[in-house]
């Protein structure tokens, strides 16, 4: 079987959990745990950053006629285009292709005898509609809503999304499969390495610190948790990492403003081995987000051993199971309370330290690379190269 992963609106090193479900795929089926082969529809930045994962089975291929652009304005120009003209974009690819899979959402290329697989991660536009303007709500629904209904089959990583897929967006529910995400256990370890012997002296830490690594988008919810900071105890201080999106000054006054602007650090995009280093070195890992779609952060603080404060809300009760201390992320009582019983309690650190690596073992690449396969068997056999569609496309 010949599958085709189309890569031609990704960005790399910019969209987090999308990428890391591509990368941790890719880095299954290149050693083997994967279809027979893959090749990796390129623009021409993953031809530059991905090269790494070409080896037997594995092809990358350079989709030339599709412009994709330097910047998120160009970027989207891009991908108008090739809704509009998808026809450019569809000649610049192998011809014996058995299936499609577009695992950044995004239907692009189209290609119209072949049996499409679309990952979609989230609705997080039809739950909280107040983080989008107008506009992005409808490009959502269009981009995001529109290619999985076109699909035949759609992959998302919780059961969660897959429930809100077929509530929301109306898919049938035969056509929606779930698929947790992986950790990647050779990084996330509770083993200190040489990284952890450095990191505090360079980074600079406080001795005693929660950690949240979350871009500043509004749904990760950094405003109450500031706040939150205000009522826990007064050596504890808070760690940021992540994107700030020209965001961090707005965030820097609204911590001065709640009396907290000493013991707030923002470190911005760590490197791949510090940020397992700053897992282990934390008191624990605070996260109260307000939607997620899986929620990848608090299973790699598990894997660390860093004991883990989490909200519910979105998939995240079904990703943490009773390995984290939980809250409300809406009260900010609740954030503090939370903060300060998870740096006090020896014992429920303890045992949140204990329990925790054994709970994220349960989430591997091979298991989500295997089950890739497996439905991309389905769907072939499903509607063979060249059949006709049930559906509209």
């Amino acid at each position: 079987m010949h599958v085709a992963f189309a890569l031609l609106t990704l960005f790399p090193g910019r969209v987090g959990g999308a990428e890391s479900n591509v990368r941790g795929l890719l880095g299954q089926f290149a050693d083997g745990n994967g279809p027979e082969r893959v090749t990796v529809l390129a623009n021409r930045h993953v031809a530059d950053a991905y090269g790494g994962y070409v080896r037997d089975g594995v092809d990358l291929h350079l989709v030339r006629s599709y412009r994709s652009g330097d910047r998120d304005l160009t970027r989207l120009l891009a991908m108008a285009a090739a809704g509009a003209a998808p026809w450019l974009a569809a000649r610049d690819v192998p011809g014996d292709i058995d299936v499609l899979h577009h695992p950044v959402t995004v239907p692009i290329p189209r290609l119209r005898d072949v049996p499409t697989v679309t990952t979609v991660f989230d609705l997080q536009h039809h739950e909280l509609p107040q983080f989008f303007s107008r506009g992005e709500r409808a490009y959502r629904r269009r981009a995001y809503d529109g290619a999985a209904r076109r699909a035949d089959l759609v992959l998302t990583i919780s059961e969660y999304s897959r429930r809100k897929l077929i509530d929301l967006a109306g898919i049938p529910a035969e056509r929606v499969e779930a698929i947790h995400l992986g950790i990647d256990h050779a990084r996330f370890d509770p083993q200190p390495t040489a990284t952890d012997e450095t990191l505090r002296e360079r980074l600079d830490l406080p001795e005693r610190f929660v950690v949240y690594p979350a871009n500043l988008w509004p749904h990760k919810n950094h405003d109450r948790l500031v706040e939150a900071l205000a009522s826990a105890p007064a050596d504890v201080q808070l760690v940021l990492t992540g994107q700030d999106y020209g965001k961090l000054g707005e965030l820097d006054r609204r911590a001065a403003a709640a009396g907290v602007g000493g013991r707030v650090r923002h470190l911005g995009y760590l490197g791949a081995d510090d940020v397992p280093a700053l897992y282990r070195s934390a008191t624990a890992m605070i996260f109260p987000s307000l939607y997620e779609g899986f929620g990848s952060p608090p299973l790699e603080a598990m894997a660390c051993g860093c004991p883990v404060a989490c909200s519910t809300r979105g998939s995240l009760d079904e990703v943490v199971g009773d390995v984290a201390l939980t809250f409300d992320p809406e009260s900010v009582e609740e954030i503090a309370a939370a903060i300060e019983r998870i740096v006090t309690d020896d014992a429920l650190r303890s045992d949140l330290r204990d329990r925790g690596p054994a709970h994220a073992a349960k989430f591997t690449w091979e298991s989500a690379a295997r089950r890739h396969v497996e439905l991309y068997e389905q769907t072939a056999a499903l509607r063979p190269r060249g059949a006709a569609r049930s559906r509209s496309s």
